[in-house]
């Protein structure tokens, strides 16, 4: 059986919701990240035998970003493309089923990852206004953010969990500051200097690059993060400080086979081991990293004191504390250099992120094995195993 390698990968900057990012598509995030990712790998782009790429929010300017991100990247139209929608697991579960492909033996070389631009969200009326009748306005983003089995924000659902689970507010502002403390350590050390490919944007004048993920709060602390209001409950725990940031981004890795990379002289970084997939309550959807990551555990014959590093995905600080908590992570390996929080979580491209946060760390520390987790709205978690093949 093939083995599926990961001999590169490359990631936008994350921007803030309506900020440095916003008038760049989904599209050309994609491309961007894409380019990256081939410039990185050293393999030519009509050697790719196809794309994978995540994107939860379609229609907002394109209608199928994988295949306009393809071309847009330089890639011949002769590689085709195919768009991933698991809403915050869309980029992993496109790694995930790239691995697949190799390993089923039906491609050689995949390129594979996801982008989001939800400051690009549609905003819409709905049918019957063609016909001048009273209707209702739709938010595409809004409704990617939102359970579909009960109808509230993914924000209830965090609620739903700190209440049952007894995380208080204290608590999850001391995990959000922390948060934002490790991330901003990060950017100081220049951690993810080397996995950031710019991102070209217009100006009035003439082009301007961004280079910087810029949702990270250096100011923040804890007594700010204790004044700011509930969002979603009257008197609720969950707020906008302790909740994962609405961004604009997109990361993609060149996935191959070991043979392919033997013979074509290129050095793999990270072995896609297992993927684990579960269903939860909806209500508590927080909770699905859980058995998510149980099942890629077991599927790759490890335990998770085996894993010397995980990226869990901050969807809220209550899901995150929960997650932890019940399985038993030891945060010096957990999110050790930021998360949705503080770095931000445009939901179809952070899977993708996450591996390659998750490479360029276990690469720097040579990090055995080191396992990617996230919840998905409608009550769900997704988990993916990776090896360092370098030590």
């Amino acid at each position: 059986m093939k083995e599926a390698v990961i001999v590169s990968g490359a990631r936008t900057p994350i921007g803030r919701f309506g900020g440095s990012l916003k008038d760049v598509s989904a599209s050309k995030l994609g491309a961007t990240a894409i380019k990256g990712a081939l410039k990185f790998s050293g393999i030519n782009s009509e050697d790719v035998d196809e794309v994978v790429f995540g994107n939860s929010i379609q229609g907002a300017e394109a209608g199928y970003a994988a295949r306009l991100s393809s071309l847009l990247a330089g890639l011949p139209k002769e590689v085709p493309s195919v768009a991933i929608n698991k809403q915050c697991a869309s980029g992993l579960e496109a790694i995930n089923i790239a691995a697949q492909l190799i390993i089923s033996n039906q491609a050689d070389i995949v390129i594979a990852g996801g982008t989001e631009s939800m400051s690009q969200s549609p905003f819409v009326k709905t049918y019957e206004s063609r016909f001048g009748s009273e209707s209702t306005n739709s938010d595409a983003l809004i409704n990617s953010i939102s359970c579909p089995v009960n109808q509230y924000h993914m924000g209830v659902t965090a609620e739903n969990l700190a209440s049952k689970y007894k995380i208080s507010r204290k608590a999850q502002d001391i995990y959000s500051l922390e948060s934002q403390r490790r991330a901003v350590t990060a950017i100081t050390d220049s951690k993810f200097k080397k996995q950031i490919v710019e991102v070209k944007i217009s100006s009035e004048s003439e082009a301007a690059f961004v280079n910087q993920d810029e949702c990270p709060r250096p100011d923040s602390t804890l007594n700010k993060l204790s004044k700011l209001p509930p969002v979603f409950q009257e008197n609720g725990t969950v707020t906008a400080g302790n909740s994962s940031v609405i961004s604009d981004g997109a990361a993609a890795v060149v996935i191959m086979s070991l043979d392919k990379c033997k013979s074509l002289g290129i050095k793999p970084k990270l072995r896609w081991v297992s993927r684990g997939v579960a269903g939860v309550e909806p209500s508590l959807m927080g909770t699905g990293p859980v058995p998510a990551l149980g099942k890629a555990i077991l599927s790759a014959g490890l335990t998770l004191d085996d894993l010397d590093l995980i990226e869990l995905n901050e969807a809220f600080a209550s899901q995150s504390i929960y997650c932890i908590q019940e399985l038993g992570l030891d945060m010096q390996k957990t999110n050790v250099n930021g998360s949705g929080i503080s770095l931000g979580h445009p939901i179809g491209a952070t899977g993708a992120v996450l591996v390659v946060k998750l490479m360029e760390e276990m690469n720097l520390n040579n990090h055995l094995f080191g396992g990617v987790s996230l919840c998905v709205g409608g009550g769900q978690g997704i988990a993916s195993i990776f090896e360092n093949v370098q030590i």
